[in-house]
């Protein structure tokens, strides 16, 4: 059963502790000059929420396995981001270029970077994360078939994702392959399967949700802002933007490899 009153409880203190992260961030982010290492903590935020819900959720009237596989899933996710993200951001010489642009557009953004930056990230890991916060308000529940195939969706999407990132850095690490376009592999089948990945991860997770409590249907748009988020405003778009303009081949890489969805036959 969906408490109503818990789940306002949860969703106000989920989005306390994002807050608080977001803020620490950022005083970080001011003393290394750098606003880049945020990206990180998107994917460590997930995290962070999933187990503060779990800890309330516990307290509040216990968990059955699916909850307890939903919050295994969702920090398995999370590590996996950023730590990946993290230690790209070690490898860096200087701030990413988007984060650079944003630098000569906003006039004082070491301080608006606190809001703009920051705070919209923070904002936009409590909506995303609605399913979850709907799926620990509800009673203990067992994981059933619509949550096993959540499950199997969420960890082959993680799967895809993983293997995806981990062909594009070792294409990237070897200095033969400098101004040339990854096109074997999962790169062959799309331009971005490591975001088709994410996206899929998403869609599995609010699927393990749906089965703790039909209340997470009226939340599908956490998933499709994901979605939204990772193709045209953070992730395939503004990077295939980049790649038509400093990437010798990419058009030709557009007309014979799908955008997003893997094409495999």
């Amino acid at each position: 059963m969906f408490d109503s009153e818990f789940f306002i409880q949860l969703s106000l203190i989920s989005g306390l502790t994002l807050g608080v992260m977001m803020l620490t961030v950022w005083l970080l982010s001011l003393k290394l000059n750098d606003v880049s290492i945020v990206d990180a903590f998107w994917g460590f935020g997930f995290g962070l929420a999933a187990l503060t819900m779990l800890y309330l959720a516990d307290r509040q009237h216990g968990v059955g396995t699916a909850q307890l596989a939903l919050v295994l899933i969702v920090c398995l996710w999370s590590l996996r981001l950023g730590g990946h993200l993290l230690s790209r951001w070690f490898g860096e010489a200087e701030e990413d270029r988007r984060y650079q642009a944003m630098r000569q557009r906003n006039p004082g953004f070491r301080w608006r970077s606190l809001y703009i930056v920051f705070a919209l990230q923070g904002a936009l890991i409590w909506l995303v994360a609605l399913p979850l916060q709907v799926a620990f308000s509800a009673a203990p529940v067992s994981l059933d078939l619509l949550g096993l195939a959540g499950a199997a969706v969420a960890v082959g999407g993680l799967s895809m994702e993983t293997l995806a990132d981990i062909q594009l850095t070792r294409f990237r690490n070897n200095p033969a392959n400098a101004g040339k376009i990854l096109d074997t592999g999962l790169w062959a089948c799309s331009r971005h399967p490591n975001y088709f990945g994410d996206a899929t991860f998403w869609w599995g997770v609010w699927l393990i949700c749906v089965s703790i409590t039909p209340a997470a249907i009226a939340v599908f748009f956490a998933p499709l802002l994901m979605n939204y988020l990772i193709v045209k405003i953070s992730g395939a778009e503004l990077l295939e933007h980049y790649l038509r303009k400093n990437r010798p081949g990419y058009e030709d890489y557009i007309r014979r490899t799908n955008r997003f969805i893997p094409r495999l036959f």
